[in-house]
């Protein structure tokens, strides 16, 4: 009986430690997911580097849309786009909703196609993909390998580029305030 009982001492113990390490682990991961990494800073009060810089060209990709539709780089050529990378994962992913819908309402309006990616294991089915979907032409939910924002060289979230009718990023940033002025179509 004194075995039985040292046994199950030792085995709550070891669950206890387990548990704690575990939190330990998850709360470690969180916050390095949602802080951007440091080689991304350019000095002392530098915006990261989302990874995609105006000039940069629009990858090739092919992917599958929520609704079922393959959307592949010639879907957005020939007119403005606008392509916003976000993450389950990430709070201010969430928080950039609404004004990354201004600027797509203004894409939208000059002829424009926007695509947003959000990426997360439980992607396709998420509040975030459903209020997007309103939002943009294309919404690509993706796994934790994110082909989609990797193709594009995406580093961080959330991340917008805008590209013009020639398949050139015009502006890029983490959040939608990095789209600045330039996120404002002229249709050719």
């Amino acid at each position: 009986m004194e075995f039985l009982v040292a046994g199950l001492v030792l085995v709550a113990a070891l669950t206890a430690l387990n548990l704690v390490l575990t939190l330990a682990v998850t709360r470690r991961w969180r916050a390095r997911v949602s802080a951007p990494p440091a080689d991304h800073l350019h000095g002392p009060g530098a915006e990261p580097d989302l990874g995609i810089a105006p000039g940069h060209r629009m990858p090739e990709f092919t992917a599958t849309a929520a609704d079922g539709a393959i959307v592949t780089r010639d879907d957005l050529a020939g007119r403005p786009a606008l392509v916003g990378f976000l993450s389950l994962d990430c709070s201010a992913c969430d928080a950039s909703v609404p004004e990354f819908a201004e600027h797509a309402r203004r894409v939208r309006d000059g002829g424009g196609r926007v695509l947003a990616t959000v990426v997360g294991i439980d992607a396709a089915d998420s509040e975030l993909v459903a209020r997007l979907a309103d939002v943009a032409d294309h919404v690509v939910p993706e796994f934790l390998d994110a082909p989609v924002s990797n193709a594009f060289g995406a580093l961080l979230y959330p991340g917008f580029a805008h590209y013009g009718p020639d398949g050139v990023a015009t502006a890029a940033g983490v959040g939608p305030q990095g789209l600045g002025e330039t996120a404002r179509p002229a249709v050719p």
